[in-house]
């Protein structure tokens, strides 16, 4: 099985920031901020907790091949029916993206990060994104997330 390794380095009220190794390679992450919510955190709001997830291939409705995360033990579902009683969070994707506003819950890698006039973010997604999918090629892998906010939003 093939492994990321997301640690979470900082967060503020706006965004988390963190580090991904991929088969040896380092790449930077931005993320929504830790709200809390039982369980897995808010959906479509809040980054997911620290854990290890599956990493399900995605098709995006613009044709982006992406990952989804996925931990049942952890209330994160890879569709809306697979969760139980309706109850968790589904659709968590690591996809391009530069800033947390670009995100809803999800996890945007880029190469490199950066500030700009919009607050933190990472650059160059696409070419982040393109070497996680190559990396996995269609293999089995999972990510494993460490390091929880420092920083929480009230729900």
């Amino acid at each position: 099985m093939k492994t990321l390794i997301l640690t979470r380095e900082q967060s503020s009220k706006s965004e988390t920031m963190g580090l991904l190794t991929v088969n040896g390679v380092s790449l930077h992450t931005i993320e929504r901020p830790w709200i809390p919510s039982h369980p897995g955190g808010k959906p479509f709001s809040s980054c997911v907790p620290a854990g290890t997830y599956k990493l399900v291939p995605h098709t995006r409705s613009n044709g982006d091949q992406v990952v989804a995360l996925v931990n049942p033990g952890l209330a994160v579902y890879y569709r809306d029916e697979d969760r139980p009683n309706n109850v968790g969070r589904y659709l968590i994707l690591c996809h391009p993206g530069n800033w947390s506003t670009d995100i809803v819950g999800c996890i945007a890698p880029g190469v490199d990060r950066a500030t700009s006039a919009q607050g933190m973010m990472v650059t160059k997604s696409r070419i982040a994104m393109r070497l996680i999918m190559e990396y996995i090629a269609g293999d089995p892998a999972e990510i494993e997330i460490v390091g929880q906010n420092a920083y929480e939003v009230s729900p």
